[in-house]
């Protein structure tokens, strides 16, 4: 909402759109890199376990309240965030606004953590940056309704949690399921399995 007032806040949207999708194109190489040199030792599987868990815990805690995750360090990480924003802001500059901006990706975030850790699971470094891309444009027109209206998000606040915690239930559960279909103990559901494998389209 600060933002809104800001001389540059466009700036600050091109410098997320830039820094999620560079997020997301990291944790797709990422992902891609420890498959290929840890195959053997099965970590897709584990990375898939790990993930999942760790998407699932989230929905869990968000729909619950139950502390499944210890998230005390996401204050001392804010505090510390904090300091190294706000100057940036007070700056009334271009260029420190687009660092504003494009600092926000660090900010401890339950959608954040949910995106970027499916992008690591695809393995695939475009799909990552594509998908960190689409994170930060379609939270945008999000962000231009705070800058100029709460009144018109006062209604939808009530729903961030549920929302949050089901599509986080969802997507952990189908990263475990992907993580059990691997090692042979379910097997993958696929939506078209009588079309070529090239253009299988996979749940898990």
């Amino acid at each position: 909402m600060l933002i809104g007032q800001h001389p540059h806040r466009y700036h600050y949207l091109i410098g997320r759109l830039l820094s999620f999708s560079l997020a997301g194109l990291i944790a797709g190489e990422a992902g891609a890199v420890l498959n290929v040199i840890l195959k053997d030792y099965r970590i897709p599987e584990a990375a898939s376990f790990l993930f999942g868990g760790i998407i699932l815990a989230t929905g869990i805690t968000t729909l619950t309240g139950w502390q499944i995750l210890s998230l005390g360090w996401f204050s001392v990480l804010i505090v510390r965030m904090n300091r190294f924003l706000t100057p940036l802001m007070l700056k009334e500059a271009p260029w420190a606004t687009f660092l504003f901006g494009f600092a926000t990706v660090l900010l401890p975030c339950g959608q954040t953590l949910v995106v970027f850790s499916a992008c690591a699971l695809t393995e695939d470094p475009m799909v990552g940056l594509c998908n960190g891309f689409a994170l930060a444009f379609l939270t945008t027109p999000s962000l231009l309704l705070a800058m100029h209206s709460t009144q018109l998000l006062k209604n939808c606040k009530q729903y961030y949690h549920l929302v949050l915690g089901v599509s986080s239930f969802m997507i952990g559960s189908i990263a475990l399921c992907r993580g059990f279909a691997e090692i042979g103990w379910i097997p993958h559901l696929i939506l078209n399995p009588e079309s070529p494998s090239h253009a299988h389209i996979v749940i898990f």
